[in-house]
């Protein structure tokens, strides 16, 4: 998979702006297994989407392939360099400056700008960004599983910063658990210390997935 051949720097893996002590985020371990619910593994998407309201709220469903330009394609990055890799060892430093090229190319992935201004409800998992007194009001929004966390950031144009409506700040102990983000989406991007977000959704509303 393209995402997990582009590393994150190891110093920026699972840090995070503590407001309230100025430190490393530290992210709250899982809460006990529910067997009823699929057990991800760091770099899963997320399952069949079965949770979405019916209820007319004004936020309008998208997937994460909304995010990306239509003639965007990914997978053509991988392309580009797999001859490349395919001669080089994982720890050549050669092969490292190589991700580093390709983690820069992801960084400047091309968004769809036609979203901007629309009110959006969009399923992914939380990369935490702040903590404060165990809420969690600050994160960016990724499609995967562990995202910056456990492995690498997906593109920045797969990636949305988001800041919660005071209410709906969620608790440290659930930030491993999948949500729905409702809310105003602009394509702005912002740089975080653990990622790049090529789009924002502010004063947005947050429910817990449910599988």
């Amino acid at each position: 998979m393209l995402l997990n051949l582009v590393a994150c720097d190891s110093s920026q893996q699972g840090q995070a702006v503590n407001s309230s002590e100025s430190s490393p985020l530290q992210v709250a371990e899982p809460k006990a297994v529910d067997e009823a619910k699929p057990q991800l593994q760091p770099g899963d998407p997320l399952p069949t989407i079965s949770s979405a309201s019916n209820e007319d709220d004004g936020f309008t469903e998208i997937d994460w392939d909304s995010l990306m330009p239509e003639d965007y394609r990914p997978e053509q990055l991988l392309m580009k360099y797999i001859d490349q890799l395919a001669e080089l060892s994982d720890d050549d430093p050669k092969a490292i400056e190589l991700y580093g090229i390709m983690q820069a190319e992801l960084d400047n992935a091309p968004i769809n700008t036609a979203l901007a201004g629309k009110a959006v409800r969009l399923p992914g998992f939380i990369a935490p960004l702040e903590n404060v007194d165990g809420k969690v009001s600050e994160f960016l929004l990724v499609p995967y599983f562990g995202a910056c966390i456990h492995v690498p950031p997906p593109p920045v144009n797969q990636t949305v910063l988001v800041k919660t409506l005071a209410d709906s700040a969620i608790d440290a102990e659930d930030v491993w658990e999948p949500v729905w983000v409702m809310g105003n989406i602009q394509a702005e991007g912002e740089s975080t210390d653990i990622g790049n977000a090529g789009y924002r959704i502010m004063d947005a509303k947050v429910e817990i997935f449910e599988y």
